[in-house]
This record gives structure tokens, sequence and C-alpha cells, in this order.
């Protein structure tokens, strides 16, 4: 799918690579605000929006059939037509806000794909501005957007579109059937849906009349799906039902994961629930719904008037049956054999590799070598940076090069990961689908599933995967999607469990966390769930939806009282291990993991599989499909080779004595060497001029200095031995950077530091010669240094200190429901500042808060301006970060408290100064980091080949003192979360 075109910096591998449609895909992409308006689109290429609720197989497979119906028509994405893909993943607030862009923009012609997104394109767009085309709907009069009746031309004049009832009448009687003793169904829905509202008002007339009891669970998001599964069980439900509801089908894994405990069967209107664990589904045919979307707005495209188009209904029926969920329920159902003719597919035992299938690839029997004078690229696609990721590829890079196939020669590898966010990854599938790469390798399920599974063009390999059936990427090892192959690399979760008993067998109750939306998190829950239950103990799950959750997550399952955690087969645990460490060693408990990377981070035991290994053996899958194997040829394969690591530093911390008979499984090749010594490092073989430039003097700026100095000596550097340095400030003026930016380069410095947005900005303009590292730095991306963490200028590297404004706004939601209307300045002339005001601004409005933003202009203003600020109708002032307010932060908080209004911050010292709540960086951390990647270039590493990077302590600091005078009471649940209390004087 082809995406808004943006200037770029190179063709061929490097792509027509078009970024901006990540901005709009997701309105928290933090590139968003930089954009200089869209390259125009060549006159033969008609701008097409698609607005799409969320990821999911339902909507997938419209949006499959949507973008098939067009090319049907002679509009092909790509060719003829430009297709944006907008999608909220759910959250209605951004769905609006992309509703609005959409009809304020420039496409020719709306699709949008579910009641949801059909009311909010619709309310944005009634002014008959573009033609919206709809599907995926229930019912079009019920949606309430000017529909009077199908069939009929009573209806707004720019809308057109298609109804799919649901068959829910012959879905309860289907069940019947299938288990005549049936007497009580309950189903999960949420009433402000009014989609899900119709389907149920059906599903209580049909239960009544089959003379079966509809008992029901009302919620409003996806995280109370499960609790209200589980009350359904305590009720004494027999089977569950779902409809159309779109906040269900978002959160299907954990009513499946409720099912599957109490052996109950799920059965669905909605087509693909099968594949995550249903009995049945009997609905539409999604893909043929999509077709038919397509072909409608095709025909529009053509000149076809919607007006003179009436809604109507189409219903494409299927049924799916899967044998191996019927096998294992609590009650007798049986699929008579009129229902398995009629099935569409019938899904049998989740198939395994077979007993004499190898186990990882050797490298012999006939791997086809490299053509000679060809250049093979592989367009790699990842969740985001991590060092589960590094190992994988160093697998198979090596691998590769003992097949022939070696980077730099004749192998090139694009790589692009979704920066932790879901929702990008179909972005970056597209993309990649789109290049002129040979083949797509995708790691992780998550990534297998948004980006591997959608892609049309290009041939997909996968590893680092923990069970790619669970995926959907295939029935069995050998029965699987055409153009996908790979390694499965199941973690050994009933290993870890065995070792964590030896290790604690004292403890009775274990927690965990997985995401619902990550198919191989709730898989593995699964697995080890079962493992949990037959060894008689007690497993606490909760379920987290993003990182930003983690934490809470992680002391929900302290205040359960669970003896260790258990952490396993989760990405996005991993990209917010440390918060989550941290909480397990202020409350004494044991981590147990997975992955070896993370075993030093207070990790006491890792058992787990060696990824290593997972992507050596995707290297011979890898080499055959680059040499013309079609993927359907080659079977999927299983390799886990269990590992096993302990951490003695932590057993000592928590009094834990591992016994013999663990230390024996200990896996010899796994233990990291311990690195040398600092004061043994060798001189360089000059010493280096740097130069380090800051625009403003500020705390937090101080605090990264330090941890500069501090990281110089740690890298075993010496002053006047190996460096001198320089130092320079703007204060505050930008008018000064250029000339300092421009001395550099002529008063003989070697590498040149630079702190803040406004230098980096102004030293990757005017310096191409001298390598640049970075730190206190929002985004670099926003500065001009790059295109994303891996792909920027080769001449910069460094370290980025974006603040945490997801973590802020989920803390004001969470612990300060009262404060809805928020206040905050910003400064015009720092990029830097805008961004972040429009990034907190996005994360604010997901969870329904409102920004009040006031510009200064100068330092001399801040004053003033802080008090009309305080003047104005907001509940409290949350102040982002900028140079310009971060060095003036007292003249804020003096306004704040002559107003009596709540203030919070983000930067330590701003706590200190008078602010109640400050969630801040670390500051001295960025600097030190920074440091390590200075001494790596000196010896040698180029900074083309070095990844942006970023903090990952976020901290916590609160003042009671402070939140008296302004009025606040903080709660005590924030108060014991935090990291730091202040005594500090009112």
């Amino acid at each position: 799918m082809s995406i808004l075109p943006a200037p770029v910096q190179r063709l061929g591998f490097a792509l027509t690579l078009i970024l901006l449609a990540a901005a709009m895909l997701l309105w928290s992409d933090r590139h968003s605000r930089h954009a200089q308006g869209p390259t125009p689109l060549p006159v033969s290429r008609i701008p097409v929006a698609l607005l799409v609720h969320s990821s999911n197989p339902l909507f997938d497979d419209t949006r499959r059939g949507v973008l098939d119906g067009l090319a049907a028509r002679g509009f092909r994405d790509g060719q003829e037509i430009a297709v944006t893909l907008y999608n909220p993943e759910g959250d209605l607030p951004t769905g609006n806000l992309m509703a609005q862009k959409i009809a304020s923009g420039n496409d020719r012609l709306a699709i949008s794909i579910s009641t949801v997104m059909l009311q909010a394109l619709a309310n944005a767009n009634k002014l008959g501005r573009l033609p919206q085309v709809f599907g995926a709907v229930t019912s079009p009069v019920g949606a309430g957007v000017g529909i009077r009746a199908l069939d009929s031309l009573d209806k707004p004049p720019q809308l057109t579109g298609i109804g799919t009832p649901q068959p829910v009448e012959d879905s309860f009687r289907l069940a019947r059937r299938l288990n005549p003793a049936l007497k009580t169904v309950g189903v999960v829905w949420n009433p402000a849906e009014v989609n899900s509202e119709i389907c149920t008002r059906r599903a209580r007339s049909i239960s009544a009349e089959l003379g079966i009891t509809l008992l029901e669970a009302p919620v409003e998001q996806t995280k109370d799906v499960r609790e209200a599964a589980e009350s359904l069980v305590s009720r004494g439900v027999e089977a569950f039902w779902t409809g159309g509801d779109a906040t269900v089908n978002n959160a299907v894994d954990s009513l499946m994961g409720v099912a599957r405990a109490a052996r109950l069967p799920v059965f669905s209107n909605m087509a693909g629930h099968v594949r995550n664990g249903g009995l049945f589904d009997l609905g539409a045919n999604y893909y043929e719904v999509g077709e038919e979307i397509g072909r409608i707005a095709g025909d529009i495209l053509a000149g076809a008037d919607p007006a003179r188009m009436p809604a109507r209904d189409y219903l494409p029926r299927r049924l799916l049956l899967n044998e191996q969920v019927r096998t294992g329920l609590r009650d007798a159902w049986q699929f008579p054999a009129d229902v398995r003719a009629e099935a569409s597919e019938t899904l049998p035992a989740v198939g395994t590799p077979p007993a004499d299938q190898p186990t990882a690839g050797s490298g012999s029997g006939g791997i086809p070598g490299p053509q000679p004078g060809r250049n093979y690229r592989v367009g790699v696609a990842y969740f985001a940076p991590e060092p589960g990721i590094d190992a994988v590829l160093d697998g198979l890079k090596s691998e590769l090069a003992r097949f022939g196939y070696r980077e730099g020669l004749n192998l090139q590898f694009r790589m692009m990961h979704a920066q932790a966010e879901i929702a990008q990854i179909p972005t970056i599938g597209q993309v990649l689908d789109s290049s002129d790469a040979d083949v797509i390798l995708t790691l992780t399920t998550p990534v297998l599933q948004g980006a591997g599974l959608g892609a049309k063009r290009k041939p997909v390999v996968f590893t680092y995967v923990s069970d790619p059936l669970a995926a959907g990427a295939g029935k069995s090892f050998t029965d699987h999607q055409p153009n996908v192959t790979g390694i499965g690399s199941m973690p050994p979760v009933g290993d870890l469990l065995e070792l964590t008993r030896q290790v604690l067998p004292n403890v009775r109750i274990l927690g965990t966390l997985y995401n619902p939306s990550e198919a191989n998190s709730v898989k593995v829950a699964a697995v080890l769930r079962e493992h949990v239950e037959r060894a008689g103990l007690t497993l606490v799950e909760i379920p987290i939806n993003n990182t930003a959750e983690v934490v809470q997550a992680t002391q929900a399952l302290v205040a359960r009282r669970v003896g260790a955690i258990l952490a396993v087969g989760d990405n996005t645990f991993y990209q917010a291990f440390d918060a989550i460490a941290k909480t397990a060693r202020d409350a004494g408990l044991p981590l147990m993991i997975d992955q070896s990377d993370f075993l030093d981070h207070d990790a006491l035991m890792m058992v787990g599989a060696d990824y290593r290994e997972s992507g050596r053996a995707a290297a011979e899958p890898l080499a055959r499909v680059l040499n013309g194997a079609r993927p359907a040829d080659i079977p999927f394969r299983n390799v886990s080779r269990r590992t096993v690591m302990l951490n003695e530093a932590s057993a000592r911390r928590l009094g834990i004595v591992f016994p013999d008979r663990v230390r024996a499984l200990v896996t010899p090749a796994a233990t990291p060497p311990a690195p040398a010594p600092a004061t043994e490092a060798r001189p360089l073989d000059h010493p280096w001029r740097i130069k380090r430039i800051l625009y403003v003097e500020s705390a937090p700026a101080e605090d990264t200095l330090r941890g500069m100095d501090e990281g110089f000596q740690a890298a075993g550097l010496v002053a006047g031995r190996d460096y001198t340095l320089k130092e320079a400030s703007a204060q505050g003026d930008m008018t000064v950077l250029p000339a300092l930016a421009d001395a550099a380069r002529s008063d003989g410095t070697e590498l040149l530091v630079v702190l803040s947005t406004p230098t980096l900005e102004t030293a990757v303009r005017r310096i191409r010669d001298l390598p640049i590292v970075f730190t206190f730095v929002a985004d670099p991306v926003v500065a001009g240094a790059g295109r994303d963490d891996s792909h920027h200028l080769p001449n910069v590297t460094g370290v980025y200190t974006l603040g945490p404004y997801a973590e802020m706004a989920e803390l004001l939601a969470r612990h300060f429901p009262q404060y809805r209307t928020l206040g905050t300045l910003y400064s015009p002339a720092e990029d830097n500042s805008v961004h972040n005001r429009e990034v907190f601004e996005a994360e604010a409005a997901r969870r329904g808060l409102g920004v009040v933003p006031l510009p200064v202009n100068s330092p001399g203003e801040l004053p003033d301006a802080a008090l009309a600020l305080a003047a104005k109708p907001i509940d409290a002032i949350v102040q982002i970060l900028d140079n310009q307010s971060s060095s003036g932060f007292t003249a804020i908080a003096r306004a704040a408290a002559r107003a009596r209004k709540p203030l919070f911050t983000f930067i330590e010292s701003g706590v200190r100064q008078g602010a109640a709540v400050g969630l801040t960086m670390d500051y001295h951390q960025a600097g030190f980091d920074a440091a390590l990647k200075v001494a790596d270039i000196l010896r040698g590493k180029s900074p083309a080949g070095m990844p942006f990077s970023r903090p990952t302590n976020i901290r916590l600091v609160v003042s009671e003192a402070h939140a008296r005078s302004l009025g606040m009471n903080l709660p005590p649940a924030l108060l014991e979360q935090a990291d730091l209390r202040l005594d500090a004087h009112p």
C-alpha cells in the first residue's frame, strides 16, 4: 500500500520511502510536525483515504478486499491511486482526529471500515466535501448518520456503502444444534457501540425463542473484557457468544483465554475468531465484503455519483469450524456431517513439526549460494531495538556469511522498526512490500502478523517468533500461508517453571504480565498457565496493553502477594524491563526471565531460547527464498535450544542460594565475559580535540554534563592523554549558534558534542565533515539528524531525551482524574518545544484530557506569560520541556503558587523549585551514554553504524510541601510509587 510522499534521501533499496504516512497513521507519531507539505502526487495517482477501526483479522481481511476490489475496477494502489491508511487502533478520540484530518485534506475519496469509523468520518464530513464509502457495518440505518432506509436515496448525497448484518439468529440456532443441552450463553459487549447494541438485542430475542438464558456483561474498554468474561463464568454460562462488537473484538484473546481455562466454547459472528480459539464462526466473508466496498469506491473514482448509489446490505456467508477446540470442551459438542459439509474451513488440531525434522539448518544439503554479480536486498521489519533482536541478527548474518552471503559485499539489509508501537507495524510492512527488497524478514510475532501476513508482493521469512501457528501464519508447519516461511522458537516455559520451583520451593503464588494484543504473549501465557495448574500452584495474570501500563501492572502483582514474577514471551514487557525490575527489586521479589540480555538488570535467573540459534536457523530458508524458492514449499521449523543463566548478585541480595542441580544446568557459553576495567584501557593514538556546545545553562543540562564527564572516565578516557575538551555556550541566543558551529570547523575540532535541539539543528545544517554526538535533545529526527534511530546522517549519533509525555498523561488520568484541562507554555522558535507540545497534546487527547498551550517568544516574556497561563480556566499546569522554560522555571513556579494552580514538571529541579510532581528522564544517564558513544568513535567506530538511543529510566519525584502550597492532595498510591520524595521548603 502506498503512503503520502515526502522528500527522500536516496532511491533504490532505500525505497521511495514516504514516511509522512506514519504521522497520519498514528496521531502520536512524533515526526508529523516537520512535514513541509506533501510532495505533489503524479496526476495519474489519485489520493484515497482508508480509515480502519483497528488491526484484527476481520478488519484486515476487509482492508485487503477493499484494495483488491479497487484494483478490479482498474485503480491499483501505488499506480492509479495512492491509498493512505489511517488506523487509531480502537482509540475513538484518535479516530475522530483522523476523520477530521481526512475531511479537511486533499483526498478525492474516503473509505471507512466499521460502524464507529463510519460515524466518525460521516460526522467530520457533514458538509459533504468528499465522497465516503463505508463497509463492515452491521446496520447503516442504525448508525445514525442520516441513512433513513436501505435501497433508498434518502441519505446524505456524499455517503454510500454496504451493511453486513450479522446472522445472529442462525448462530444461536447452530449452537443449539451442536449442543442440544445448551441452556445458558454469556456475552461481553460495549453498550456504547451501536452495532453491538443491535446484535445484542437480536441475541436476546433469539435466546428467548430457543429457551436459552442470555447473561450479559457490559464493558467500556478492552481492558475490562477479561474480568467481565470471568464474571460470566462464575455465573454459570455454558458458552460465550460475541457479535459485531469492536471493543471485544480487539481483546478477543482475553475472552478466549477465559473460555479456554473454563473449557467453554466461544461462537461468533465475527469470521476469524476460530483461529484465536473459537469453536465456530458463522458470519460474513469480510474479504468479499471488502472487495464489494472496493468495487463501489472504484465506480465512484470512475465517475459514478454517490448521491445516486443507495446503501444496501451485502452478506457473503461463511462458516468456520475448529475441531481442536471441540474435542477439549467440558460439555458434549458435535459437528454433524451436514455442518462439516457446509463449512468453508475446518481447523484440525494444531500441527507440530515431524519428529525426525532437524531443529536447525546445517547449511549443507544443497543450500544455494549467491549468484555471481548479484546484490541481494533484505528488508528487515522488527518491533523495536532490543538485545534479543541483536542476537538474532548476529546469528543470521554469521550463518549467511557461511553460505556466501556477506553484508556489504553481495547483501544489503534495510532495517525498519515500529518504535514499540503495534499500530505502526502495518505501515513499515507496506513500505517494505512496495520496495525493491527481494524478501521481507520479520522479527517478533506482532511484526509477522502486522507486516508479514499482510505482504502481497514480497516473500516473507520470519524468525524470533514463539509460535507461528498461533500468529495465524498457517494451520500446520507444512500447510501455511503460501508466501511465508520461517523459524519458530517457542520459549522453554516448562523448564522455566520447573527450575523456578527448584530455586524457590516455598513459593506457591507466581505472577506474570502479558499483552492480549500479542499472539505470542497470549500463547506463552496459556502454556505457562497449564504448567502452573499441573504443578498445583497459583498464577496471577495481569494484562498490559502498552509500556505505560507495566509499572502499575507490576505493582498490582506485588499487591497480590506473589512470591515471584515470571516474564516470558512478551515484547511489551521487555521494552519496559528496567521499570519492572525496579518495582520487583523494591518489593524484594525474584524476577525470572527468558531473555539472556536482561539478566544483569536485576533478574535472578534466565531460562530461555538461544536466539542466536534462531537467527542461524533462519539463514537457510532465507537463502533459499533469495534464490527463487517458493516459501510455500519450505516447511516451518521449530528451533529452541535451552539456555540457563544465573545472577549471583541478585541471589545474594535476595538471600537465595541456587541448588547444585540448578547450577549444573547453566550453559557455559551463555555467561558473558566481564568487561575489562576502565583503568586497563589503552591510550588512543593521539589526543582528540573535542568541543562541547551548550545552548543554555539549566539544571538538567548540568546533570547531563556531569554524566558525560563520568562516562569519559568509565570508558577509560583520560583527559590530556586521550582528549582535550573545549566548552562553548550560546547563552540562550539562537543567533550565536551558527558562529559557534562555524568556529568548530576552523579551530581544529575533531569531534563535536552538542546539547539541546537548537544546537543539533545548527550543527547538522553546517557540519558534515566532523563526527557529531548529541545528547539532551528531545528528538533528533525533528532536528534533521535522520529518519529514525537506525537511519541517520553518517556523521551523527547520540542519545535523545524525549520527555515521558505518555507516562505523565497516564499518571494524570490515573491519580488526578479531576484535572481535565491542562495548561503549558511553549516556545514557537524552538522546534523541540513545538514538537514536545504536540506529543503531549496527543497523549493527553488519547486519555480525554485537553491542553491549553500559550506561546512565549523570549525569556523576558516568560514571567508575564506564566501569570497569564495561571489565570486561564485550567485545572493544572503541566510544563513541557524546552530550553526556555527549563532555565526560567522559577517564574512558572511563582505564578502557579500565586494562583494555587497544581504544577507538574518533567525536570527534577522543577520539583525543587516549586512543582508538586515531576516525571523526569535520567539526564545524568543520557550524558553518560553519550560519552560512551564518543569513546567508541575515538577508538575507530563510525557514527553511521551507531543507532540513536534513549535512556530507559524514568524517575517520579514529588514534594508534599509544594503540593500543599498549590492546593493539591497527593494520593497515597502516588507517594508509594515515588522514586524520590523531597522535603522541600514551601
